[in-house]
This record gives structure tokens, C-alpha cells and sequence, in this order.
């Protein structure tokens, strides 16, 4: 629908998408596709075995609509065949808080059985690229749709019949087809960043198991309560390597407790990066004073609740609430070598929790956590190997956060054509 009465820039119509080339059209996804949206097996997740399809559920794509590679499932039903995505199949989440995600099939994917939750929709190749209509579920217009379609009925949730509805700008063909080769092009660059990623972490994960068992150069080694160190390690519990401080909480009942002046951690800023540079809440000088404060350099755990085992070092002095023992290290302690030794041993921590709904590691039992200790220089050492590949870890990412930058910014300028492409 072109709306009449306003005025326009040359080139440019207005219509309820928005200003968009006059050679562009607004069509409904239902125009776009051959036949309906079709909803999918209503089956049970089981275990994947290889040489099976697998189960593709809600919980399997990601906010980019990327196919997860954690956690994959089949499915024992046999009669499946129908429920098979093919070339130019997009799946929809349907119900819950998930509602709205999108997931465009790639036979590089192998095969895919869709789930009760998700309605799949197959694209005209004819008429239109698939891919211009997965960036298309990736931009901001189409999420502003899905919040307003979703929460009509009280509960979030679009059928079928509503995501048909869905208004969708499209350019000529050849347009559609030069656009989604742009954003592909950067989606790869993302993807090999990603790739990037977990190379480096599967290395690191290899070294800290090398380092901080074998050490640097070690040909003698010996028993220990936690497992074959080097002759010359010792085993050292927590409280023998420095002071052990559970966090606490000013009362939020009192405003002036709370400001902008000091780093305030709960397990919510833990878990990104090694050092701890903000948080989501920062406390005022009085309230700063009402807490136990945690030197620069000291190593923050969680040790209560979902988030059991969050590890991170204080950048600066800071405090932190009750569900965090930090230990503020001795100095003859590298702090860096005592987090990977403490990341690294952590799920053998996890054994001293009772078997209780809510897990708990109290200060008592954590000054008992033990760790290897090796000299001072080969702590040093260690620490220094490992911190250099965190350092490239988190290069990766600055690089992959640009990527995500650059591809909605794309997105935003070439999916309403304020940018145009020249196809030859």
C-alpha cells in the first residue's frame, strides 16, 4: 500500500513499512510462499544418533538464527518424512518468550526434523531470495512487529495464520539476491570469527590441563590429595594463600546506599571476561562504606545458586554481594595463576555440595579448596601463557562485536533501501 499526501523524497514512496524505493513493493509473507504455514511433529526429544535426523527445537537456534551445536537431539518417531526441512524452508518460533525467532534451513545442516513449537514456511525461490527474508527477521522493523502481534492475546505467542500477515518490503530479484550475498558475506566473516573462538579455547583448555598438572619442563612428579603434580608443587588450601571476604549487601531500602562511584558485583557481571570492569549496579561513598571492600587484583567466585562456579578478578577496589567469596591474595601469590588454577579445578569443587535444591559452597568449605602450587617464577610463567591466549580470545570477540555492528547496520540501510546496490 503506497500512502498518498506526503512528502517524498525522489526515488522514495511512502508506504506502512515505511519510505522505501518506488520500485520496491510491500507484500505479505502469505504472497511470498508456496502454500501455508505448516506446524511441526509434535514428538519427544531423544537422544541423537548419528546417521538419524536430527530434532530441531526452539532451544536450538540462536538469536541470529544460527543452528546451535549444543545439545542435539532425535526424535524416536518414524513417521517424520513430512516434517523434513528443505531448501528455501523458514521455521518460526510460535509461543513462549522466544517467540518471533527464525531459522532459515541450509542443507550444510544435515537433516532436520522441525518441532511441534516452530511453523514452517517455504519460500518462492521464484519470486524471492530466502535469505533476503531471514535478514529481513533479523531487523529491528520485524521485531517491533513481532512484540506488538505476540502480546495481543495476553500471552506471547503468532500462528500461523498471523506470521502470513506479516508485511515484508521487497525488491526486484536481482536486488533481493545482491543484498543477502552483502550480509552473507559478513555472516561468513562472522562465522569464522566464531570459529576463531573455539580453536582458541579449545587450546587454552588444553594448556591450563597440561600447565597446571605438568608445569613448565617437569620430568618428576609426585601423588598428591589432588591427583600427580611436579616434585617441586606443593598443595596449598585457599585460606593458606590469602583472606577469604563473603560479600554483603547495603540495604536497598535506602537510596542513598546506591550511586555511580563503586564497582558492585553480583554473579550477573560475572562470567564474560577475566577482569571485572562494570557492573549493573554501583554503590555511593556511604554505601561503599556499609560493605567489605575487595582489594584491586583479588579472585571473585560465586559460590551460591544456577550460577555456581562464575570466576572473575577485581579491577579496581570494589565489593561484591553475599553470593561471592573472594580471596584476597597473599603477594607472594601470582593472583592470575591462583584464577586459572581455581577456574580450573572448580568442577572437582563442586563434589563438597550437599544434595540440595538450592547448590552452596560456604567460606568454611572454600578456605578448604586446595590448588597446586609451583614457584613463584613458573606461577609467573604460567599465568603469562595462558593470559596471552585470553588476550587473543577476547581480540576475537572485540572483532566479532564490530562484525554484529557492521551487519545491523547494514541491515537497517539496505533492508529499507536508504542504501541502494547496483546490480548489473
Amino acid at each position: 500500500m503506497v500512502i498518498e499526501g506526503e512528502d517524498m523524497r525522489e526515488g522514495y514512496k511512502k508506504t506502512e513499512l515505511g519510505e522505501i524505493p518506488v520500485e520496491w513493493e510491500v507484500k505479505k509473507l502469505k504472497d511470498i510462499v508456496i502454500g501455508k504455514g505448516e506446524y511441526g511433529i509434535g514428538a519427544s526429544a531423544t537422544e541423537y544418533v548419528e546417521g538419524k535426523p536430527r530434532y530441531l527445537r526452539i532451544s536450538d537456534i540462536g538469536d541470529n538464527g544460527e543452528l546451535l551445536k549444543e545439545d542435539i537431539k532425535g526424535l524416536e518417531e518414524d513417521n517424520y518424512f513430512k516434517y523434513l526441512l528443505e531448501e528455501n524452508d523458514i521455521v518460526f518460533a510460535r509461543t513462549g518468550n522466544t517467540t518471533g525467532k527464525s531459522y532459515l534451513y541450509h542443507k550444510k545442516d544435515g537433516e532436520l526434523v522441525y518441532a511441534g513449537f516452530l511453523i514452517r514456511f517455504k519460500i518462492n525461490s521464484s519470486i524471492m531470495d530466502s535469505r533476503f527474508v531471514k535478514y529481513y527477521t533479523q531487523c529491528k522493523k520485524y521485531w517491533d512487529w513481532v512484540k506488538t502481534v505476540s502480546t495481543r492475546s495476553g500471552q506471547p505467542g503468532i500462528n500461523s495464520k498471523q506470521y502470513s500477515e506479516l508485511n515484508i518490503p521487497i525488491p526486484p530479484l536481482k536486488e533481493q539476491q545482491k543484498i543477502a550475498d552483502i550480509l552473507s558475506t559478513v555472516d561468513r566473516l562472522i562465522e569464522q570469527t566464531d570459529a576463531l573462538i573455539e580453536k582458541t579455547k579449545e587450546l587454552k583448555k588444553g594448556l591450563m590441563q597440561r600447565l597446571l598438572t605438568k608445569g613448565i619442563g617437569h620430568t618428576e612428579f609426585k601423588k598428591t590429595e589432588i591427583g600427580e603434580i611436579p616434585v617441586e608443587w606443593e598443595v596449598k588450601k585457599l585460606k593458606e594463600i590469602g583472606e577469604i571476604v563473603t560479600g554483603n549487601t547495603p540495604k536497598t531500602s535506602e537510596p542513598e546506599n546506591y550511586g555511580n562511584e563503586y564497582l558492585w558485583v553480583s554473579p550477573a557481571d560475572m562470567g564474560e571476561h577475566k577482569y571485572i570492569y562494570k557492573t549493573n549496579k554501583m554503590l555511593s561513598f556511604i554505601g561503599f562504606n556499609k560493605t567489605r571492600k575487595i582489594p584491586k587484583g583479588s579472585i571473585l567466585v560465586t559460590c551460591i545458586g544456577s550460577t555456581i562456579g562464575k570466576i572473575g578478578i577485581a579491577s579496581e577496589e570494589l565489593s561484591t554481594n553475599q553470593q561471592i567469596n573472594s580471596l584476597i591474595c597473599n603477594v607472594k601469590y601470582n593472583n592470575e595463576y591462583v584464577y586459572y588454577a581455581i577456574s580450573y579445578n572448580f568442577k572437582k569443587y563442586i563434589s563438597f555440595i550437599s544434595i540440595q535444591a538450592v547448590p552452596i559452597i560456604n567460606k568454611t568449605v572454600y578456605s578448604e579448596f586446595m590448588i597446586p602450587i609451583p614457584p613463584k617464577e613458573e606461577q609467573d610463567r604460567i599465568a603469562n601463557i595462558l593470559s596471552e591466549i585470553d588476550i587473543k580470545i577476547e581480540n576475537y570477540n572485540v572483532k566479532k562485536q564490530k562484525l554484529q555492528t557492521l551487519k545491523q547496520g547494514l541491515m537497517q540501510k539496505l533492508l529499507t533501501g536508504k542504501i541502494r546496490v547496483k546490480v548489473s
